[in-house]
């Protein structure tokens, strides 16, 4: 899919970004939200999906804010090797991932030092996994352009957009950051959102 309909703007951003309290319901408020997108961002009638990373453009809004929290796990995944006890596991699964702590855990990148995110990470707190994961991710897009990422962005509620401004990932190469997310899908392929 390289071409974008105007609708499907207002579908795919998250309401905190259409100045609402709730998800649109009905054509005639996802036409206006989606026409009120564009004048604000105009660059997003040009998106080249070919340019997004693989898979994030097809994922619900819930499976994609999972895919940015088990990245960031993973790029932290070391330390998540040291998270053993039970409750830890329940806390980690309810807010953060379910299912994947023992995936992550026994993961290869766990072998290697955790990568710099740009700030500590609250393995527990699902706002700052989702926010690492996002600024993860749009460091794998770096060289996509500010269409790709500004797309990123309107998915995901404004104050996850907020918070990923404390994890930069500079220190990061585009490439790794990429790894970790296409690691991270590989990990929740197959399981339900």
């Amino acid at each position: 899919m390289t071409a974008l309909s105007a609708l499907s703007i207002g579908k795919w951003a998250h309401h905190s970004w259409l100045m609402r309290d709730t998800p649109i319901r009905g054509e005639r408020a996802l036409a206006e939200a989606s026409t009120r997108l564009i004048a604000e961002y105009p660059q997003l009638g040009r998106i080249d999906f070919t340019q997004t990373l693989p898979c994030v453009g097809a994922l619900p809004r819930a499976a994609c804010a999972r895919l940015f929290r088990v990245s960031a796990a993973l790029a932290c995944s070391r330390s998540l090797r040291r998270v053993v006890a039970g409750s830890a596991h329940l806390a980690f699964a309810r807010n953060v991932a379910p299912h994947v702590l023992r995936k992550i855990q026994q993961h290869a990148r766990g072998d290697a030092d955790d990568l710099p995110v740009g700030a500590p990470l609250d393995f527990f707190d699902r706002r700052a996994m989702t926010a690492a994961g996002l600024a993860l991710s749009l460091r794998g897009l770096s060289d996509g352009g500010e269409v790709q990422h500004m797309w990123l962005r309107l998915r995901m509620p404004r104050e996850v957009v907020d918070a990923a401004q404390r994890f930069r990932a500079v220190d990061i190469t585009i490439e790794a950051a990429r790894a970790l997310v296409d690691d991270a899908w590989q990990l929740m392929r197959g399981e339900a959102c």
